[in-house]
């Protein structure tokens, strides 16, 4: 049997100092990314330094955005299967593991998993965290009634060609969203929500614009379809 290859995507604008966490977290799973890629999205700081010195592989990306970032990475990378972290994030151990697992079913075409938000302050976690219950237990009941798998854009395994064919990420707010639907649209894929794919992830834009008004931000845009 062939040996699937993975690429793993990380967009990067001004996150020399997040990096290093990230990609951590990619090097100590149990299964081996076969390609880490940083794509640098016109950064000022340091960033495409600190990959290069981290061993991954780097590219620009002059347009502005997390879509064109991820888009850009996914047709350069040599993996069947290309999977989307971003640099704020660290994927669980077995995130790898588990996300072929799920992949192992020639019928699936992509796998998406558990975003938990991390803060210092206890309480402010498990503020933000009502977030994901709220967002998770709709995502996993659409996956289980309807079939409808929601693609996380920060956390997500896909194969390349699915991907490329669905026209990758669009430059828009709640691009996971408008994925998503052009993913339902193909009758012929079939998607799963694996919740042992667990990524941690920042809560710095709760605590840049307030949760509800950030909250409402994502939802009315995403709505909008906005740039």
């Amino acid at each position: 049997m062939e040996r699937i290859i993975t690429s793993v995507i990380i967009p990067a604008f001004n996150e020399g100092k997040r990096l290093p966490e990230c990609i951590s977290a990619l090097k100590a799973q149990t299964h081996p990314f076969d390609e880490i890629i940083v794509v640098d999205n016109n950064s000022s700081d340091e960033t495409a330094e600190v990959a290069n010195t981290l061993g991954c592989s780097v590219i620009w990306e002059g347009r502005q955005g997390l879509s064109e970032a991820r888009n850009t990475g996914a047709r350069s990378a040599r993996g069947d299967i290309v999977c989307f972290i971003d640099a704020d994030g660290q994927m669980c151990p077995i995130w790898l593991e588990e996300a072929l697992k799920s992949l192992k079913d020639p019928r699936i075409s992509a796998a998406s998993g558990l975003n938990i938000f991390r803060h210092n302050n206890n309480l402010k976690e498990k503020w933000f965290n009502l977030y994901t219950l709220l967002a998770y237990s709709c995502v996993v009941f659409g996956d289980r009634v309807f079939a409808k798998t929601f693609l996380v854009g920060n956390n997500l395994a896909i194969r390349k060609n699915i991907f490329l064919n669905l026209g990758g990420f669009e430059p828009v707010v709640g691009e996971d969203y408008w994925i998503s639907r052009k993913f339902w649209k193909k009758p012929n894929l079939r998607g799963v929500v694996n919740l042992n794919m667990v990524s941690y992830v920042s809560s710095r834009r709760f605590e840049e614009r307030g949760y509800t008004r950030t909250v409402a931000g994502w939802i009315v845009d995403t709505a909008r379809k906005t740039p």
